[in-house]
């Protein structure tokens, strides 16, 4: 099914959500990336989930409970926190609160342009336990220092640094001292529920009745396609951003060995606002709700989560009718005849590694063999090689956060160097889907070229290994990728590595070392890579690795590329896998060692090394005065002297100048 096919089933079922209320003091829009303040009344918007009839209540509505809070009565506020039964609670708004819904072509029989709000009442709060729960396992499991620890909302929302001022219509600036006096912390234990809660609202019109029936699917997979549908920035104009679509793919699945999912990853591009938006998949089946990302902090990286809609159901059987929790399942098939195939991020899943060192750092890798070879990058074992020193951080670090330390926090290189190889400890855990083993693992070869290579051996080898298939074609431009790796989440978490969707954005080629003609570089590509994801591989949509994932490409100047990454291609990289096939002979790899300029310019992101342009017919540069001196000789402006000359010196010779 094409998307135009599923934002039709999707128009279907996606509202925009606004509360509005007393606000004297600003501190209802704080924690909120987009508000609307005027003259002490805050406005906040969501997007919302129209469910079918159930029975003589009208339409019901679900969104995330975020926006429903801050206008909750205090005593209702405290008691939804306390209580482990929320659902038995008939939560109260503050006087003066009104929920309004908006759909697109509801109700009105006007010009289809036209929206109309329609009044709304809230009926619960709901916890969804399973999403709840997967969540706090995730935070608590892959928490490090304040620096690098984990948060929920949207990156755009400033109101924890304070650089941000509030104003309000009048552009007359909010207190900032009042705001942040009046932030109140949110325990940790809370996250995950309030996170993960849902609001379910009641309109009092029917105009919903004949919305056409739900279809779910058993389960979702990495690299599945995802669409949601909301109202980014909606108090702004809801015209105008009312049904916008983002389109992405399920990144990873929590809890990960589980054949239903509790909450998922979205490789997926949304903004504040959005929130609240149902997910469909590719048989317009509904796969979820989408909520407010987690994003890291230091790292910038922010991931986008889904509340699964099982979970959801599950959760609110008492509320929703028999017509809304009996869903169907699609069809294997694609309209009957086409049967859906494993998605090339699942066929080599198996193949993708995760490597610590010395419990400190982690990162991925590449099973190259069933004799437990693994390619990976060279700045996981010589970080000071590529300019990374160690973050002053706790526990387990990624070798990208090592990479985007700040200057502050660097340390002396050489006493890094030294202390890391005399104490590394390197372990790898290999994956089998349903399970993995942690195996000691020694260097092999660390490349001294321009390359961020590196190959490693485990120590104790497991029985059927699936190491990867690798194509060394050429990529074309716009090729769709996939970008595999244990990004973001490391040891702890227990997570199979996550995926993201991408293209070819170019393919850069560089004279052989042998200077006859060109070969690939260095492979750009659209799609995300979070911090721990290098040494991962990039698919192509048959599953098959086309280029290492690595971080080492930046501008001569130490500038970093921002939204677009680098990885290094199987061709480059052939040498790597000719060895693999037997490991007997190690000198296949020192063509890898020999110095290359024009491959280090690339890699450098500086322009490509090339003699300066000759002259037209000009076939040889002449050595310096050369062709000065043939100047003379041509126009004869120095001669012998005669045998006859006066001076009586007799036959001159002509000195060579100094030029």
């Amino acid at each position: 099914m094409g998307l135009p096919e599923i934002v039709q089933v999707a128009r279907n079922y996606s509202v925009m959500i606004r509360i509005q209320g007393p606000d004297p003091k600003g501190l209802k829009m704080r924690k909120h990336a987009f508000h609307h303040y005027f003259s002490g009344t805050t406005t906040l918007s969501s997007s919302g989930i129209i469910l079918p009839t159930c029975f003589d209540l009208g339409s019901l509505v679900i969104t995330v409970a975020s926006i429903i809070e801050p206008f909750l009565a205090s005593k209702h506020r405290d008691i939804i926190n306390m209580s482990s039964q929320i659902d038995q609670v008939k939560p109260e708004l503050i006087p003066g609160a009104q929920i309004d819904i908006m759909a697109e072509g509801n109700d009105t029989k006007s010009d289809s342009e036209t929206h109309h709000w329609l009044p709304a009442e809230l009926v619960a709060l709901v916890d969804i336990p399973a999403s709840s729960a997967a969540l706090q396992s995730l935070m608590g499991a892959s928490s490090g220092s304040l620096d690098h620890g984990w948060e929920v909302g949207w990156t755009l929302a400033s109101y924890n640094d304070g650089h941000q001022p509030y104003f309000d219509s009048t552009q007359k600036e909010v207190s900032r001292s009042t705001v942040k006096s009046q932030l109140e912390p949110i325990e940790p234990s809370l996250t995950g529920k309030l996170t993960t809660r849902i609001a379910i609202l009641k309109l009092s019109s029917r105009s919903f009745e004949d919305l056409p029936n739900l279809n779910t699917s058993p389960s979702n997979k990495r690299g599945d396609l995802l669409l949601a549908m909301g109202a980014p920035f909606g108090v702004l104009s809801p015209a105008h951003f009312c049904n916008s679509i983002s389109v992405g793919y399920v990144s990873n699945c929590y809890p990960p060995t589980s054949s239903k999912a509790s909450l998922l990853m979205a490789d997926i591009r949304c903004l504040p606002g959005m929130e609240g938006s149902p997910v469909f998949g590719e048989q317009s089946e509904i796969v979820g709700m989408l909520t407010r990302p987690l994003r890291q902090r230091g790292s910038g990286a922010e991931v986008q989560l889904v509340i699964p809609w099982d979970a959801i159901i599950t959760a609110c059987t008492g509320f929703l009718s028999p017509n809304t929790t009996n869903l169907k399942h699609p069809s294997k098939h694609d309209n009957g005849s086409r049967l859906i195939h494993p998605n090339p991020a699942e066929l080599a899943m198996s193949s993708i590694c995760l490597i610590t060192i010395n419990d400190g750092v982690w990162a991925s890798g590449v099973l190259l063999n069933n004799r437990g070879l693994i390619l990976t990058n060279a700045h996981l074992l010589e970080p000071w090689r590529f300019k990374k020193t160690s973050a002053n951080e706790s526990n387990y670090k990624t070798m990208s956060n090592i990479f985007f330390a700040p200057s502050n926090e660097t340390k002396d290189i050489k006493s890094m160097a030294l202390t890391f190889q005399s104490k590394r400890n390197i372990r790898v855990r290999v994956d089998y889907l349903e399970r993995w083993i942690w195996c000691d693992a020694s260097v092999v070869y660390v490349s001294k070229g321009p390359l961020d290579i590196a190959v490693l051996k485990l120590e104790f080898v497991p029985d059927k290994l699936k190491p990867i298939v690798m194509d060394f074609t050429c990529p074309a431009p716009g090729s769709k990728v996939y970008v595999t790796g244990h990004g973001l989440f490391g040891p702890r978490c227990d997570f199979l590595p996550s995926s993201c969707v991408g293209v070819v954005a170019k393919v850069v080629k560089a004279r052989k070392s042998s200077g006859q003609g060109d070969a690939p570089a260095m492979i750009e590509t659209t799609a995300a890579v979070h911090p721990g994801g290098s040494g991962g591989a990039v698919l192509s949509s048959e599953g098959h690795m086309i280029s290492l994932v690595t971080s080492n490409a930046r501008h001569g100047g130490g500038t970093v590329i921002p939204y677009l990454n680098f990885s290094i291609p199987c061709a480059a990289l052939e040498p790597v896998f000719n060895f693999s096939k037997d490991m007997n002979d190690i000198s296949i790899l020192e063509d890898l060692d020999r110095p290359n300029e024009h491959l280090s310019a690339v890699w450098a992101l500086m322009p490509p090394v090339s003699p300066k342009p000759k002259s037209r017919g000009e076939d040889v540069k002449d050595p310096k005065g050369s062709r000065f001196a043939k100047f003379i000789a041509d126009k004869q402006l120095l001669k012998q002297t005669s045998p006859t000359d006066k001076t009586g010196l007799g036959p001159s010779k002509v000195l060579p100048s100094k030029l």
